[in-house]
This record gives structure tokens, C-alpha cells and sequence, in this order.
């Protein structure tokens, strides 16, 4: 807090008083010889805006406005789930998402469950079959590396812990394969 001196209003005072700066009123008060009160200035500035920066504010406004009513409508949405919740018992979640979008999932796992239940019958009679696993076995083991890309061949190579120059081309590492 700035301070400031001033006369004394009576001789027992000394020779001045220090008072807080703000306090100072030259209606009553008397500067001491060589003391300054500090002076505010005010200056008033007025700017405008771009219309490109009010397009772009007046967006940024309608675009909160609009989230805080998708946020105020989920919110009621949310409490009315929780209203007729039962205890134990699931909540009814399809007034969530759009129907569509509902019944398009709710197909996909359908068809997802056939499929696995056909996939696993197949597994079942699969591994009843041990002919058809020992062909399966020999077909698996004999890849045509051939077809395969350079990156392709080298990611073999490593898997199989057999060296090979970086810089090497695909007629050299197949050459590395069928040495194995």
C-alpha cells in the first residue's frame, strides 16, 4: 500500500503524519514540501469488430446454444431412465439411439450368433475327422513363399530365427526359405 506525508493538524504530532496514499484529500490534507501524490489517468480505448469475427462469434454462440440444449434434453432423458428403473432389472435402453440403428444391430448379432454356431459345428466335426486334419496340416505347411512380399518374407525369416542381410531381394530370401 503506498503511503504519503502530510503536515501535522497539531504541533505534537512531529514534523509530518504518514497516511495511506488513498486516504489523502487535498480539501483537508497538506502535502509536506517535495512530496507527490500519484495520478491515475484514465484513458477510454474503443475498438470494433471485424464482420468476419462477429460471423465467426455469432456461429461459435448458436453452435453452445445448440449443445446446451442436446445437453439439457439427454439430461431429462437420463433422469426419465432413471425414474422408471427398476431395481435389478435392465433399463430400456432404445430410446437411446434411432430404431434403425437398433434393428440394423440387433440383425448383426443374429446372423453373428449363426455363424458361430455353424463355425463351431464344423470345429466339432473337424477335430472327429483325423483325416481331414492331417490335410489340413499338410496343406498349411506348404506355402508358397513365392507369393509373398518382400516384407512378407522377411517377417518369416525372423519368425523362423534364420539371418538375412537387410538389404537382401526376394530371389534371396526365398532362396534362404527352401534351404530350411
Amino acid at each position: 500500500m503506498k503511503t504519503i506525508k502530510i503536515k501535522p493538524s497539531s504541533p505534537d504530532q512531529g514534523d509530518f503524519v504518514v497516511i495511506n496514499e488513498s486516504d489523502f484529500d487535498p480539501k483537508v490534507h497538506e502535502l509536506v514540501e517535495g512530496e507527490t501524490p500519484h495520478q491515475t489517468i484514465a484513458v477510454t480505448l474503443t475498438t470494433s469488430i471485424s464482420p468476419e469475427l462477429q460471423a465467426t462469434i455469432d456461429r461459435a454462440q448458436a453452435e453452445c446454444e445448440k449443445v446446451v440444449a442436446e445437453n439439457a434434453e439427454l439430461k431429462g432423458q437420463l433422469e426419465t431412465l432413471k425414474s422408471e428403473m427398476t431395481q435389478g432389472e435392465p433399463a430400456d435402453l432404445t430410446g437411446l439411439i434411432p430404431v434403425e440403428q437398433f434393428d440394423a444391430l440387433a440383425l448383426d448379432l443374429t446372423n453373428t450368433k449363426a455363424q458361430l454356431a455353424t463355425v463351431q459345428g464344423e470345429l466339432i466335426a473337424f477335430k472327429n475327422d483325423v483325416g481331414a486334419m492331417q490335410a489340413r496340416i499338410a496343406e498349411l505347411q506348404s506355402v508358397d513363399y513365392s507369393k509373398l512380399k518382400v516384407d512378407e518374407l522377411k517377417d518369416v525369416l525372423k519368425l523362423k530365427s534364420i539371418e538375412f542381410p537387410s538389404d537382401a531381394k526376394k530371389d534371396d530370401l526365398l532362396a534362404l526359405l527352401t534351404k530350411e
